[in-house]
């Protein structure tokens, strides 16, 4: 996300979780680019040839939350997460500064435990052979580990969020947002 590499190795750390947060997008871009493919050919399946694709509906669904976790990570980097400014935007800039802080370590401890049940999910999925119980029946491992794996990026990049913070540079970069006016 950088034009080149800082040369401190905090300052590489924080660029290979951007990095790793940019990889996570584009895999949440074709996430979303496969559901499109999905229910148009269902679509277009039932309208021509009166036959369903009977997983289109059910590997949307995995998409979807594969998209969602995958995107997270740079949605956070980018500063386009909902987040209400009001409080911050209204007290001094020490005290905004403290909850600022203070949110970041709470969205750390938010994102380990999701990364841990995530992970251990898929890793009880992976160890019992469990499968979908809809037609496909896909082991179900294959379909949370970008889960679990969206969920550790956006933790990482969360981390890297508070390393920012305490390094006295801004948490978000509004450079990053695509297809919305910036504000300057």
């Amino acid at each position: 996300m950088h034009d080149r590499a800082r040369p401190d190795p905090a300052g590489r750390i924080l660029d290979a979780i951007d990095t790793l947060s940019m990889w996570g997008a584009w895999t949440s871009a074709g996430c979303i680019a496969g559901i499109l493919g999905l229910i148009v050919a269902e679509v277009v399946s039932r309208n021509l040839f009166n036959i369903s694709i009977y997983f289109a509906w059910e590997f949307s669904a995995y998409l979807m939350g594969a998209a969602f976790l995958m995107g997270a990570a740079y949605s956070l980097r980018a500063g386009a997460q909902i987040r209400v400014n009001v409080l911050l935007e209204n007290v001094p800039k020490p005290v905004a500064r403290f909850f600022d802080l203070f949110s970041t370590v709470c969205g750390i401890a938010i994102g380990v435990y999701l990364t841990w049940a995530l992970g251990e999910m898929t890793w009880f999925s992976w160890m019992r052979e469990s499968r979908s119980p809809e037609r496909s029946e896909i082991l179900r491992w294959i379909t949370q580990f970008p889960l679990a794996l969206g969920s550790l990026l956006f933790t990482l990049q969360t981390m890297a969020r508070l390393g920012r913070l305490l390094r006295g540079e801004p948490g978000d970069d509004a450079s990053l947002r695509i297809g919305q006016d910036i504000e300057t």
